[in-house]
């Protein structure tokens, strides 16, 4: 090969060289938005992970990784409270978010709660003696027997009694024996009073006078109609004026007590229509007979007594019932029950404001209804709240809270 030959060969290698060289090698990242407009790759299921390899996985579910465009301001913004929180579109899409919006609305004019039948305590009659004495023989022997004014509950012996009658007798047979009518006739009173405030009927003293001979067994008899609901007396116990021998529970009206939210409370007074749903006995009408002036601390409820006849005995005491009460129909701002999530001590709702943005904001609450809490403070008519998947953002809101905080302490 001649000289110049040989140099025009060394020319062309040493320019195929060069260009194989320094020619730019394959964009790794071809296919994925440029490089320089994205700010980290995050998973949709899991907004937490934040990565700058576009072709890593999901370290939690292995799922591919989308790209988080740059924005001239940063997606996590702070108050006093968690962080704002910034979704995409499919983000969105995939945890679900569901919204609905603030407004103002009629509120339900029925509260449903629940309650239990009890005995109307006006009704309650207990039976006491107002002597000593012994019992002699039982008419009235269990709990649950119906009774009547009247019905015979059991015989008595009490010397003190007995006693008395004989005093009435001398009295009744001075009278008739012609001595001082004015003198006699203040004791024969005042015996006879005495024998009734000792529970003898009139009969029984009518009697009496026309056997001339005191009643050794003295038979009490029920001042009240209704069901025995608790037995004391037994057979040849002896009993004093401490001991209640019976109650009796009068069943032709009983009491419905009725556990009422303090919320709604309010809305309720003395005089409204209440129903009752009965299992088994159907549906029957009642009025509200008294609010109680306090709450249950345990439970954050009033009470309300609903006053309901009876007049079949279908309504059993201790029977759980569903209440219905019919309160006045009122406007008020509503937000969604749904939207509402208890944070420590307060009460947050994440507010849509645009371009995929969610704010957590404060809110205070005033009564419930069906249709959601009343709005005191924090929204406004027309807000858009979010009422599905709105736990994830709160998480999501508290760990991006904690990152700026960190990010703010450690400094540049």
């Amino acid at each position: 090969m001649t000289p110049i030959r040989w140099i025009i060969a060394s020319a062309i290698c040493l320019t195929a060289a060069g260009i194989w060289l320094f020619a730019p090698s394959k964009d790794p990242h071809a296919g994925h938005d440029h490089i320089e407009d994205v700010s980290h790759y995050t998973c949709p299921m899991h907004p937490s992970v934040k990565l700058h390899d576009p072709d890593a996985p999901c370290p939690i579910c292995g799922m591919d990784l989308t790209p988080v465009p740059k924005q001239s301001g940063s997606s996590v913004e702070t108050f006093k409270g968690p962080a704002f929180v910034t979704l995409s579109d499919d983000q969105q899409q995939l945890i679900g978010i569901r919204t609905d919006v603030v407004a103002v609305r009629e509120t339900a004019g029925e509260i449903r709660t629940q309650g239990r039948i009890t005995y109307d305590e006006r009704s309650l009659t207990d039976v006491n003696l107002k002597v000593s004495g012994w019992i002699r023989e039982l008419f009235v022997n269990y709990v649950g027997k119906r009774v009547r004014r009247g019905d015979q509950l059991f015989t008595l012996y009490s010397p003190d009694l007995l006693s008395s009658q004989e005093e009435y007798l001398l009295a009744f047979r001075g009278q008739n024996d012609g001595a001082d009518s004015g003198w006699n006739e203040r004791l024969l009173a005042s015996a006879r009073e005495r024998l009734q405030l000792w529970d003898m009927t009139n009969e029984q003293i009518h009697d009496l006078e026309q056997s001339g001979q005191p009643q050794t067994a003295v038979t009490i008899h029920s001042p009240a109609d209704g069901i025995v609901i608790d037995r004391k007396a037994v057979a040849g116990m002896h009993v004093n004026p401490s001991t209640r021998l019976y109650r009796i529970a009068g069943l032709d009206t009983v009491w419905v007590m009725a556990d009422v939210y303090e919320q709604e409370i309010q809305r309720v007074r003395e005089g409204l229509a209440a129903r009752v749903l009965v299992p088994g006995a159907g549906q029957v009408e009642g009025r509200i007979d008294y609010v109680y002036p306090y709450l249950d601390p345990s439970t954050r409820t009033g009470t309300v007594r609903i006053l309901v006849a009876n007049p079949e005995d279908k309504l059993k005491p201790d029977t759980f019932v569903d209440v219905l009460i019919n309160v006045e129909r009122s406007r008020a701002l509503i937000v969604p029950e749904s939207a509402v999530m208890l944070s420590g001590r307060r009460r947050i709702a994440f507010l849509a404001i645009g371009e995929g943005r969610f704010q957590p904001t404060e809110v205070r609450l005033g009564r419930r209804y069906e249709t959601g809490y009343e709005v005191i403070d924090g929204l406004q008519a027309g807000d858009v709240v979010v009422t599905f998947a709105n736990f994830l953002l709160d998480s999501e809101s508290k760990l991006r809270n904690v990152e700026t905080t960190m990010l703010e302490s450690t400094g540049p």
